[in-house]
């Protein structure tokens, strides 16, 4: 048996970021549970470290194909399928705590805003594209830390903030972000999970 001071290899390091994605396609891992996992294991050094990151979920049945090439740009173009749609007139379109994020999704709502908190969702493997439209409207996104946000989203008479998902390590969650809010803004923040219990503890409110 080797020794697991091993040092891990880039190749291993991959194919562990693709077990993690994929555990969470069957709901084993919520989004922030993911992010935390690929970014401990992009900073491992050793074999041990890696086998720590997946030590809760089942054995790897085959070894993994079709991967990224560590480091590798992500590609530009929106992610393809079927569109899942979510629509509200006169009021807000939200989504928080544990639920299932489609691969792809569309939001649109007139009077409202549109609040997704992804931070417990249960989400695909691969990459995830959401379009989320508003008037008269805000559009949020709240997602873990560790999570890189391709924002396309556009606002008129609104501004775009994007305070989170701007940088994060390779392999990490990709969400693409498009559409569009008319006297709106559009955000994009991270806040723990953590945090957000810590506050209810405290009597802080909601996130």
């Amino acid at each position: 048996m080797s020794s697991p001071e091993i040092r891990a290899s880039d190749a291993e390091r991959e194919q562990t970021i693709e077990r993690l994605r994929l555990a969470a396609g069957e709901g084993r891992l919520t989004l922030e549970e993911l992010a935390d996992r690929v970014e401990s294991v992009a900073g491992s050094r050793t074999r041990a470290e890696l086998e720590q990151a997946t030590i809760d979920l089942p054995p790897a049945d085959a070894a993994l194909v079709g991967t990224t090439a560590p480091g590798a740009a992500a590609p530009a173009s929106v992610p393809a399928g079927p569109l899942t749609g979510n629509s509200s007139v006169f009021g807000d379109l939200k989504r928080s705590g544990p639920w299932q994020l489609p691969a792809r999704s569309g939001w649109s709502t007139v009077f409202g805003d549109v609040v997704l908190d992804l931070r417990e969702a249960r989400v695909p493997a691969g990459e995830i594209a959401i379009d989320a439209r508003s008037v008269f409207g805000d559009i949020e996104l709240l997602v873990p830390e560790g999570v890189l946000v391709d924002l396309r989203g556009r606002a008129f008479f609104g501004d775009v903030k994007q305070q989170a998902g701007l940088d994060a390590a390779a392999g990490a969650p990709r969400i693409v972000l498009t559409g569009s809010t008319v006297f709106g803004d559009v955000r994009v923040r991270a806040r723990r999970l953590r945090e957000r219990l810590a506050a209810r503890l405290r009597g802080g409110g909601s996130s």
